[in-house]
């Protein structure tokens, strides 16, 4: 078991129809954190959601998911997820995004930067 507190969570929230520069923003931000060597990311769609205009999404048919609410997860060193953030300023869409110091509990041997764990 592995446990260091320099470890954070970036979450970042954003409608998954967003584009940047003719590009899926999800994909975009997805990109530059394997370009920039970071741990791993996830993306999740939620099924409903709401922002601060208040208004509610939900939807029940499958193709029609790049309307509904994403958050992409990062877990990696607090300096290196600061550093992202930063390199995230610059693109228009992104609605929220928090940076969590988080405890990782677990993380195999060997499974270290450069590994092909994920």
């Amino acid at each position: 078991m592995t446990s260091s507190a320099s470890w954070g969570r970036l979450t970042i929230y954003l409608d998954a129809a967003r584009q940047w520069r003719r590009r899926s923003l999800v994909a975009e931000i997805v990109l530059r954190a394997l370009e920039g060597k970071l741990r791993g990311a996830s993306v999740r769609c939620g099924i409903a959601g709401f922002g601060d205009a208040g208004t509610v999404r939900r939807e029940s048919v499958l193709p029609v998911v790049q309307h509904l609410p994403a958050e992409i997860v990062l877990v990696d060193d607090m300096v290196v997820l600061q550093a992202f953030v930063t390199r995230l300023d610059r693109m228009q869409g992104v609605l929220l995004a928090t940076l969590q110091p988080v405890e990782v509990i677990d993380n195999p041997a060997g499974a270290g930067r450069d590994s092909q764990a994920w």
